[in-house]
């Protein structure tokens, strides 16, 4: 069967869907980014890239491959992040002044979503996955963030998306105003999984206020199933 021969390595890992509300100082939280999911791999500032089902899109990412390999400062490396113009869409942007401005002006029946009508993209980057030909599967999540932070060098064109910790009132206000419908809260201890759905990274609408909460998880605990891209 096709799934049965998918190289899992090639593919993102994506996290669970939820109503929880979690309230527990073991986790980060991050803005749920609109766009395509990419993997980088950078070679001597060359990138290479795939997409969510691991097809190779250079061709039709030449962009995105362009702005983030000069933006590695690593021999090699692999980036999980999104090709997404949200950056450009905030509250007060000109993107979503010119969204109101349509509606007001009978252009269009409601206000239109501000991507629609960006054109520029930004590569967000949340996770790295590989470093100098060394997997970093195994790594604590909070640690492949501080090794992130030391490989990319940003710019208006190539990000690195914010994780916070709890209370996070005032940033899901901010995220709301700039378009974001999601958020995900990632353990610190969280592995990194390739081709599969984590429990251990969850994906809460930024508009929830009611839900089951998780307050804490033993270290080192992990959930007793995790999801393959494509299971049924």
């Amino acid at each position: 069967m096709t799934d049965q021969l998918l190289d899992t390595s090639r593919l993102p890992q994506l996290a669970t869907r939820s109503d929880t509300i979690v309230a527990s100082v073991e986790w980060l939280f991050e803005p749920a980014w609109r766009g395509d999911r990419l993997l980088a791999r950078v070679t001597d500032g060359a990138a290479r890239l795939t997409d969510r089902l691991g097809a190779p899109v250079d061709d039709e990412y030449r962009e995105a491959g362009e702005v983030i390999g000069p933006s590695v400062a690593a021999q090699q490396a692999v980036l999980d992040g999104v090709w997404t113009a949200q950056p450009f869409v905030g509250d007060g942007s000109a993107a979503r002044h010119w969204a109101s401005t349509l509606a007001e002006e009978g252009l269009a029946g409601e206000v239109p979503d501000p991507v629609a009508n960006e054109t520029r993209r930004a590569f967000v980057v949340f996770d790295l996955v590989e470093l100098d030909g060394e997997l970093l599967h195994e790594v604590p999540y909070q640690e492949r963030r501080r090794l992130l932070s030391s490989v990319v060098e940003e710019n208006v064109r190539v990000r690195i998306s914010p994780a916070v910790r709890l209370p996070i009132d005032s940033w899901l206000l901010a995220w709301r105003a700039n378009g974001f419908t999601h958020y995900v809260a990632k353990h610190m201890n969280s592995r990194y999984h390739p081709g599969e759905v984590s429990e251990d990274w969850i994906e809460i609408s930024a508009a929830h206020e009611h839900g089951p909460s998780i307050f804490g998880r033993m270290f080192g605990q992990r959930p007793k199933r995790r999801r393959f891209i494509g299971d049924r």
